[in-house]
């Protein structure tokens, strides 16, 4: 079954414009990897196992979510340490060696040379196919691995088309969503007001919710509008508590609480 091809022509949809869009807003978000998942299983009969990550090379990788039957994660140090070198999905990184090359590696049991490997990632659970679709980038490849159970038998034509489509909208999303992920989140409004009470007791509740609006970056505007006050009462909180916090600007009130 092992079959690696280059991928020259891919297609989406209209339809997925709306898996799209979900991916747009769950970048960096905890719900990512799961709208991923969410995806591939509406274009496709089934997936038992999902996993996203990024490599620069057979042993240098790192996995960004993973979707999969109980136990399987415990298999992982498993993986890392015996059988990694040994999986052909390293091998089609040769298939897009070039940034936004894109390849796709079909394999089965019967393709795992290492008895080990196929027994307990493929046999015992019955896994009958796992496709890889994987895409360089500038600094990395991108891959999204989708393997299927007996049950729900190989992938169709259809179902790869699918998945490459996806693919192709998603995987150049993983190295944005792993930056966005690892850096700090930004505070909510009301995250905000919280800490100027917590921490500057002779605010008072006006100036707080006004400093708030101001940390974030929001115009004296767009504050009187979203309190329901006057502008020029905006700017005369706003004035009190720079006095008070003795500060400047947006950016230094940002600081006091961000810090």
């Amino acid at each position: 079954m092992s079959d690696i091809r280059q991928i020259r022509d891919w297609r989406a949809p209209t339809t997925m414009g709306t898996m799209y869009e979900r991916l747009l807003g769950a970048i960096g978000t905890e719900e990512f990897g799961s709208t991923v998942r969410d995806s591939v299983l509406a274009v496709t009969a089934g997936a038992r196992r999902i996993y996203l990550f990024e490599a620069t090379g057979r042993e240098d990788h790192s996995l960004q979510y993973y979707s999969c039957e109980p136990g399987v994660a415990d298999l992982f140090p498993a993986y890392n340490k015996w059988y990694v070198r040994l999986d052909p999905v390293f091998d089609a990184y040769r298939a897009a060696p070039e940034c936004s090359n894109v390849a796709m590696l079909r394999i089965g049991p019967s393709d795992i040379a290492s008895r080990g490997f196929r027994q307990r990632f493929f046999d015992d659970a019955g896994i009958v196919e796992r496709v890889s679709i994987i895409q360089r980038g500038a600094d990395s490849w991108r891959v999204i691995n989708v393997a299927r159970h007996e049950n729900e038998g190989c992938f169709g034509d259809d179902e790869l088309d699918a998945l490459v489509g996806l693919a192709c909208l998603a995987l150049p999303m993983l190295p944005l969503n792993r930056r966005r992920q690892a850096s700090p989140q930004q505070l909510t409004v009301a995250q905000f007001e919280e800490r100027f009470a917590s921490r500057f007791d002779q605010l008072t509740q006006r100036e707080r919710q006004v400093c708030a609006r101001a940390a974030i970056g929001m115009t004296v505007e767009a504050t009187a509008l979203d309190l329901g006050i006057a502008k020029t009462s905006v700017l005369t909180y706003r004035q009190r508590a720079y006095q008070r916090l003795r500060v400047t600007s947006p950016f230094e009130l940002c600081s006091l609480v961000t810090h």
